[in-house]
């Protein structure tokens, strides 16, 4: 009885390690993403909170769509490619330019294809 105990105990400590490992990345890359507007894009506190604030958001969404076993591949990027559009709306309705939503989206690109490359690539 100890023993099983013991091995339940251990397997929660391991799955809360593990989550708090998770959000400690998540939290990591959204600071740099906050620096990131902040020092390339020139947004102001005010205008990175808005735009941090408008892609948490729609990230349930996206995790979602992108979740989605049941849809295919082009289904998903056409869902995908409908909500970035609505976020750059709404970056638009913060005041974000052009220029800078422009620059905001490439950044976005190079990320995903840093993830694909990654993912390709066996998680290296």
């Amino acid at each position: 009885m100890k023993k099983i105990i013991l091995f339940v105990a251990l397997i929660l400590s391991l799955s809360a390690t593990k989550l708090f490992a998770q959000n400690g990345g998540g939290q990591q890359r959204q600071q740099a993403m906050r620096a990131y507007l902040k020092d390339s894009v020139n947004l102001s506190d005010a205008m990175a909170d808005s735009v941090m604030a408008i892609r948490m958001q729609y990230q349930p969404q996206m995790r979602e769509i992108f979740m989605d076993q049941s849809a295919s591949s082009a289904d998903k990027q056409t869902k995908l490619q409908s909500l970035r559009t609505d976020m750059e709306a709404r970056y638009k309705s913060a005041g974000i330019t052009d220029d800078q939503i422009q620059k905001i989206r490439d950044h976005e690109d190079r990320m995903r294809a840093e993830m694909r490359n990654r993912m390709n690539n066996g998680g290296q």
